[in-house]
Parts: structure tokens; sequence; C-alpha cells
């Protein structure tokens, strides 16, 4: 298996399925929340900055992001294999950390960094399965 191969089935198993859930529940499109869930990571970030000096990089990435989220929600966004596959092994590199030290602070972050990504990589949503109309087809259905 390749690194696009990886990639895609990454996308399509773990990431994809539960953001054109929530798309669908929010009536939003991926690209709003792919900006949405960029503006979590950078309040995330700066949730767990330490210094003064990672608090203002963290604050002014925060403003930058909520401007972009708000003012330019439904643009469309791209997204980069070789960012999401950096992103994918520093998840990794955390979450070996966390298991090795205890340590869990940050693992998150490349979650959302994760999510974002893969949210600007679809192309449609779907419509969401109205659940009176599914039930009135399954009943159709059975009569027949």
């Amino acid at each position: 298996m390749n690194l696009v191969d990886f990639d895609v089935w990454v996308g399509k198993t773990l990431f994809v399925p539960p953001i054109i859930k929530l798309c669908q529940i929010t009536r939003q499109s991926q690209y709003a929340v792919s900006r949405l869930l960029w503006f979590v990571t950078a309040l995330d970030q700066l949730r767990i900055a330490t210094s003064l000096t990672s608090q203002i990089i963290a604050g002014l990435f925060s403003l930058f992001m909520m401007f972009t989220a708000s003012f330019r929600a439904d643009m469309p966004a791209f997204s980069m294999r070789w960012f999401r596959m950096f992103a994918l092994a520093f998840l990794v590199l955390d979450v070996a950390a966390g298991l090795i030290g205890n340590d869990w602070k940050g693992v998150e972050i490349w979650l959302f960094v994760l999510f974002a990504e893969y949210a600007a990589t679809i192309t449609n949503i779907p419509p969401a399965e109205n659940r009176e109309k599914s039930r009135a087809l399954r009943q159709g259905e059975a009569r027949r």
C-alpha cells in the first residue's frame, strides 16, 4: 500500500463519515466545518500555551482563524496530502508519547487538524436521509 492509498483509506474510513454526518446535522458546508475545526484547533492551542510568547502566537492564530471562519466560511478550501500525512505522523508520535509518559496534553490538536484537513477534501455532501421518508418507503415496500 503506497502513501496515496493509505491517505485515501484513512480519510474514507476514519475521518470523512463523521464529517459528512456533522455537515448533514448542522447543514453547513464541508468548508465551513473545516474552518470551524481550524478555529477549535487554534483555541485549543491557546488553552495549552504555557509561555507568554506561545500565548501571544496562539492568540493571534485564534483571532485569524475566527475571522477566517466567519468571513470566508463557505469559500472552497484545499488540503495537501503531505500535510495530512505530517499531521498523522505527529498524532501517532503524540499517542506513543502519551502511552509511554502518560502525558496526553496536545494530542487532540492533531485530531482536530486531521478532521479539518479531511473536511476540505470532501467534494460534495450527500443529502441527509429523512426519517419519515425512509419509513414511508419501507412501509410502501412492505405492502407490495
